[in-house]
């Protein structure tokens, strides 16, 4: 019996985002990153297109818990998940991939 060896033809990049799609991962505030940096995080991804900040808004369906790193949790993952969920659009200053769902009550994190 012989084994044929397959060629890839797909890039890095395709094959990374094919691998993220696959595992369910989530970009959250990092716990050692302080509220100074998470506002100011907050203030410039909601800024950024295909991130809808309304969900951390009061009424919005992740306004509670209302702190700042729940809601800067909510808007990294907004940013990463609008990037197809790629680690570079999870910003290491601030945030980390987690590979558990952080959602919590009525705030379910895509």
């Amino acid at each position: 019996m012989q084994l044929k060896a397959h060629a890839y033809t797909r890039s890095k990049d395709t094959l990374a985002e094919e691998l993220t799609k696959e595992a369910r991962t989530w970009c959250i505030a990092s716990p050692i990153a302080g509220d100074d940096k998470l506002n100011t995080a907050i203030d410039y991804y909601c800024k950024q297109p295909r991130v809808d900040c309304s969900v951390i808004r009061p009424g919005g369906p992740c306004y509670q818990p209302n702190s700042v790193r729940e809601h800067a949790s909510v808007v990294l993952n907004l940013y990463y998940k609008s990037h197809n969920g790629i680690s570079p659009y999870c910003p290491a200053d601030v945030g980390g991939i987690s590979i558990v769902d952080p959602s919590k009550g009525s705030c379910k994190y895509p």
